[in-house]
């Protein structure tokens, strides 16, 4: 059987062969090396047929080639069951230019993936009798009815949830910054009082450009976390510490990781067409009222926790939310759901969602029927780091699908789960193209 060093090697004489992830593998190489590995392991099928990852091996020898390749300053990585972690690990350095090594405990922030966290919350709510699916915006604030237009009045929870209430998308920098001081004395007073500004029909960022776009809403889960905090009595902050910490054992933050731990990953932007790290008192902000959209960093550790609590669910397993609340969060809204996109991964269903962020990327992934889920978490904000990302993720995808040997389900999809780079038969030097719509 292939060593996992073997194919690390493997690997690394593809990227130097082809010149990055996206390059160029060709089997007719004249690299000696190579061709020696490629007969020994009858790589062809060995490697694309995966027998090699039927049971659990380490993938951070990868995860590493990818990151170098990418010029990603950090990864992290976790491929797990509902009850159990198969392989996780971590490569590169919380800061770019420093020696300081990512841990498995430090925080990253996931940017819009946190929406999964605030659809959670409004499942808590539901299953609690406290709001209904169907509650509408003007049911919950009914003193606002003079101040936003009856087109958005009767928005609905699921609606805005599922980035199907038409609100704008407010995830530009420009229009963060166009907003004006809006009034109360913290998050919980000023997302109300957002509700009114976002919704008005002369704010900067309510344009019938800007209402046509379909994409993930900051905006949208800016006004659904102020109906849940209404009806719950708590601030969206409050809520996440005691339906969500207390309940899992994890501890999330909000904010860029570095603000309220300086040893913690730093987030990196691109100036210029090079990474820069950006320190705790950064440029690149948001205001703490947008922390239901994309505000919370956690841990590697803690995000597995979360994500096997959504596995055991959706499996019909113990969890604190029901199996019917869990497949209308991941399954109820086609491909735009409640916190998470869904799609067809070869005869599988599976629901994911990439965590767009300013300064951080990740992806988090659930193959319902093979008990598995994916994470890949990044300190940088390029679409480099993003394609660094996805690659992780299609090499664990592969994994997942295989490690019970069924190796007919795998060669199917693997021209859809690997980077061009490591599908011979597919001898291109184009990126990879998706197959599902990313927001």
């Amino acid at each position: 059987m292939l060593k996992l060093e073997t194919l690390a090697e493997i690997w690394h004489l593809c990227l130097k062969s082809g010149g990055s992830i996206s390059g160029r593998i060709a089997l007719k190489t004249t690299n000696t090396r190579m061709k020696r590995l490629l007969l020994r392991s009858n790589f062809c099928w060995i490697f694309f047929g995966l027998p090699a990852f039927c049971y659990p091996q380490r993938f951070v020898r990868m995860a590493d080639s990818i990151r170098k390749d990418r010029t990603i300053p950090g990864m992290a990585y976790a491929v797990f069951t509902s009850d159990s972690v198969l392989d996780w690990g971590v490569s590169g350095r919380r800061r770019m230019g420093v020696n300081d090594s990512i841990r498995l405990k430090d925080h990253w922030n996931i940017g819009t993936n946190t929406a999964a966290f605030t659809a959670y919350i409004a499942g808590v709510l539901v299953e609690r009798g406290k709001i209904k699916w169907t509650t509408t915006l003007i049911d919950i604030f009914p003193e606002l009815k003079k101040k936003i237009p009856p087109s958005y009045q009767g928005s609905t929870l699921v609606a805005l949830l599922s980035h199907q209430a038409n609100v704008p998308l407010y995830t530009k920098l420009d229009e963060w910054g166009k907003t004006p001081q809006l009034a109360g004395a913290d998050p919980e007073e000023k997302r109300k009082s957002f509700i009114v500004y976002i919704l008005n029909p002369r704010s900067p960022a309510d344009t019938v450009t800007s209402r046509k776009r379909k994409g993930f809403s900051v905006a949208g889960y800016t006004v659904a976390a102020a109906m849940l905090e209404k009806v719950s009595g708590k601030s969206w902050e409050k809520m996440v510490d005691e339906y969500i910490n207390k309940p899992l054992g994890i501890s999330i933050r909000f904010g860029w990781p570095n603000r309220t731990d300086t040893a913690a990953p730093w987030g990196h932007c691109e100036i210029g067409g090079y990474f820069h790290a950006e320190g705790p008192d950064t440029w690149v902000g948001f205001n703490p009222f947008l922390n239901p959209a994309l505000g919370i960093s956690i841990s590697l550790r803690d995000y597995v926790k979360f994500m096997q609590e959504n596995l055991r669910g959706l499996l019909g397993k113990k969890a604190h939310l029901s199996a019917a609340i869990f497949k209308l969060l991941h399954f109820g809204v086609l491909d735009n759901s409640l916190g998470w996109n869904n799609g067809s991964l070869g005869d599988y269903s599976f629901s994911f969602h990439e965590g767009i962020s300013l300064l951080f990327d990740c992806r988090a992934e659930i193959i319902k029927e093979k008990n598995i889920g994916i994470l890949v978490l990044a300190n940088g904000g390029n679409n480099d780091t993003r394609g660094g990302v996805l690659g992780l993720t299609r090499i664990l995808e592969a994994y997942g699908l295989s490690r019970q040997g069924l190796v007919h389900e795998v060669l199917p999809v693997l021209p859809t789960l690997l980077p061009v780079s490591l599908t011979p038969i597919l001898l291109t030097s184009s990126p990879p193209t998706l197959q599902t719509t990313r927001y």
